[in-house]
């Protein structure tokens, strides 16, 4: 796809302008009382420079487009003020098609509304000065075309900036999550890797014993699996608290399940240590059975924490944060 520069679409469109104004400058030289043209050419000029130079985006500001609204409608009576119906020629009645293009410049611009109304007040001077017949052949057909034009690409570009918005958004949002995955990924890692060099010494001491270990030992061996397996699968459910009351319960003989399915991924690190807080405490109250600690995702709740018993039909707690 070609990509035209905005400086160049913005200084095409403002010598097209200007070509209008120096029309309206050669025409003072027929007239007796320069003033008043003068001054239109002038109030013309300050708005399509301002409106096609002066700012930055898609939008024109609303006082400019105002501003753009009064020149439309005070230029023809100036102009008109000392001009003839019947010897105006092309150059006379400049204003016509320049107005057009300050309205289609305000309509591109996502000012639809005050374009056409300036279009209408356009129209309406004209006709009731010449007549329809003569304003026709002032150029109104291509004043309204043109200004139609300015409308038709407003709407496209709006499309096109929307499209551009939601694709930006995307690659942002797509960007935050491969940074969040690549960072989630770094802290399991080191989580991992802190697990395990904790764990060295036990299997040293299992392969220097081949596996014949004492009561303690077999002990030891099987909470340290059961905290190797929580930092694999527990991630942002993992604190100092919640290690210690799961190997605790596990030492009263308390069976537990720690999951984090990506519930936590959004929550702020104060809120995840408030509730984890919670929830460690009620580690203690259970004794027997089995404790499961779940973070699930799309669900209306972080965390949950359910402890049952066998033969039990009702859970012995069964909290949601």
């Amino acid at each position: 796809m070609i990509r035209i520069p905005r400086w160049l679409v913005a200084i095409l469109g403002l010598l097209f302008g200007l070509f209008h104004a120096g029309l309206g400058f050669a025409s003072l030289s027929g007239v007796e009382q320069y003033e008043y043209p003068l001054l239109a050419i002038l109030l013309y000029l300050a708005a399509i420079i301002a409106s096609m130079i002066f700012y930055r985006g898609p939008n024109l500001p609303l006082t400019q487009a105002i501003l753009n609204l009064a020149v439309a409608a005070i230029v023809p009576l100036l102009v008109n003020a000392n001009l003839d119906p019947q010897t105006a020629d092309a150059y006379s009645t400049w204003y016509v098609v320049g107005i057009a293009t300050l309205m289609a410049t305000t309509a591109v611009r996502q000012q639809k509304l005050i374009a056409w109304v300036g279009t209408v007040l356009l129209v309406i001077q004209v006709v009731a000065w010449a007549g329809l017949f003569a304003g026709i052949q002032a150029g109104l057909i291509g004043a309204l075309l043109l200004v139609f034009a300015g409308h038709t690409i407003s709407v496209g570009l709006k499309s096109a900036y929307r499209r551009t918005m939601e694709f930006t958004e995307a690659a942002r949002n797509s960007q935050m999550q491969a940074a969040a995955n690549a960072a989630a990924s770094e802290e399991r890692r080191a989580r991992l890797d802190l697990a395990l060099r904790g764990a060295l010494p036990m299997l040293r001491e299992i392969e220097s014993q081949r596996g014949k270990l004492s009561n303690s030992q077999k002990l030891e061996a099987r909470l340290l699996e059961a905290s190797l397996r929580d930092e694999i699968r527990g991630r942002g459910l993992m604190s100092a608290e919640i290690r210690e009351a799961a190997k605790q319960a596990r030492m009263r003989g308390v069976e537990v399940i720690i999951l984090d399915e990506g519930g936590l991924d959004n929550m702020t690190d104060y809120s995840r240590k408030e509730i984890l807080q919670k929830v460690a405490n009620s580690f203690a109250q259970v004794n027997e059975g089995r404790i499961t600690l779940r973070a699930p995702s799309q669900e209306d709740w972080k965390i949950t924490l359910v402890a049952t018993r066998p033969g039990v039909a009702k859970p012995d707690i069964w909290l949601k944060f």
